[in-house]
């Protein structure tokens, strides 16, 4: 893998504070709801869940890392498309939604941790043979951060933590004429988002056929070794 810009400690510290602090207010606003992680709806949400069943991952009896999981609802969506999974690890940031999801599930398949992807430890070692990140890298951070830089390092750790696949989710900069652009946003290229895949394994594909959800968006998959 080429060299690569990285995020400073304190970049990093900075950026895992914002997110908190955002978070933590629409938590302490709107408490255990669709809104407070961002979602317009539980159908653009289910509908987005739905799309890392047709990337050509298979779920099945696989152990499943969330990395921002929220309150967990990745999983409620899994049992409900009856996709029995082997183990479903959730993982936020934010401990209020550790809290909320550790007490919605009493399931010895499903556990919750309290992790920040962006400061984990090269020698950590991989937690599940899939792992899936959606909308942590939609946030446009201007002048704090490069959001390329953040989006390369949040993605090179998460993929450290699977044992076969990782899914990624973008907005892209193939707009749509529906809906306007947002300016607290990030929008990745599609060619951006696989050189960063490339940078990492030669086994990449991406996802971009699906309906926008109201602002058009992507999936790129990471795989360890030839599917």
């Amino acid at each position: 893998m080429k060299d690569a810009k990285q995020l400073s400690p304190a970049e990093s510290q900075q950026l895992s504070d914002l997110t908190k602090e955002r978070y933590s207010k629409r938590y302490q606003e709107l408490g255990k709801h669709i809104r407070t992680l961002g979602w317009g709806s539980q159908e653009q949400q289910a509908y987005r869940f739905e799309q890392t069943l047709h990337c050509g991952v298979d779920f099945e009896n696989a152990s499943v890392l969330d990395i921002g999981c929220g309150f967990g609802d990745y999983y409620e969506f899994l049992q409900s498309k009856g996709v029995k999974v082997a183990q479903y690890i959730g993982s936020d940031l934010n401990a209020d939604f550790i809290r909320e999801a550790k007490q919605r599930y009493n399931d010895p398949i499903a556990s919750f941790r309290n992790d920040n992807i962006l400061t984990c430890q090269n020698d950590d070692p991989p937690s599940a043979d899939i792992g899936i990140m959606l909308g942590l890298l939609n946030f446009n951070w201007k002048g704090s951060a490069d959001n390329l830089t953040y989006s390369r390092q949040a993605i090179q750790n998460a993929f450290r933590l699977v044992k076969k696949t990782l899914i990624v989710d973008f907005l892209s900069t193939q707009l749509t004429d529906t809906y306007p652009k947002e300016d607290f946003v990030y929008y990745h290229s599609p060619c951006s988002a696989l050189e960063i895949g490339f940078e990492l394994t030669p086994h990449v594909s991406l996802k971009h056929d699906y309906l926008p959800i109201p602002q058009r968006e992507f999936l790129l998959v990471l795989n360890k070794t030839a599917s």
